[in-house]
């Protein structure tokens, strides 16, 4: 690597993390550090070793969002046709100590949620109408810098 791009790169992570203090402080919390267990892409690999699983029983499965604990929640809407069999999926690294998910219809009414004490988040539903459905991950306060992934599979269901 040439001294002009090893700067560059130096530069870039020390901004990143710099970034990362001076949002936690900005919400009033102590500074994240950064982590060795901190890894967008060890966020994915195990949000797929979770949708194996679905992938096999026929679901097409698709990456829909990442996210870090750098913000309180992550929020996105899914337009679904009724009758569609869904399941959204959250993996996460090892800083990540826990996440928490919800899925809620068009008037803000809780379909499904996962707030189990264990650190991934998985539901299943069936969409009960055409339209959109509101997802919102939530993932645990901590010392580190940690990421997840989201991945939602959908299939036609067999009753309509």
């Amino acid at each position: 690597m040439s001294p002009t791009l090893r700067t560059s790169s130096l530069a870039l992570m020390l901004l990143c993390l710099t970034t990362s203090v001076a949002t936690s402080q900005s919400r009033g919390l102590a500074p994240l550090s950064a982590s060795p267990e901190s890894s967008p892409m060890a966020a994915r690999v195990d949000a797929r070793k979770i949708a194996v699983k679905f992938r096999d029983r026929g679901y097409r499965i698709t990456p829909v969002a990442n996210g870090d604990n750098l913000q309180p929640f992550t929020q996105f809407d899914l337009n679904l046709t009724k009758g569609t069999d869904c399941v959204i999926m959250v993996g996460k690294d090892d800083a990540m100590p826990d996440v928490d998910l919800y899925v809620k219809d068009d008037v803000g009414n809780m379909i499904q949620a996962d707030t189990r004490p264990i650190s991934r988040a998985c539901v299943e539903f069936s969409a009960s109408y055409n339209g959109d459905y509101t997802v919102i991950v939530k993932p645990a306060a901590s010392a580190v810098i940690g990421h997840f992934a989201v991945l939602i599979g959908v299939q036609a269901s067999g009753y309509q």
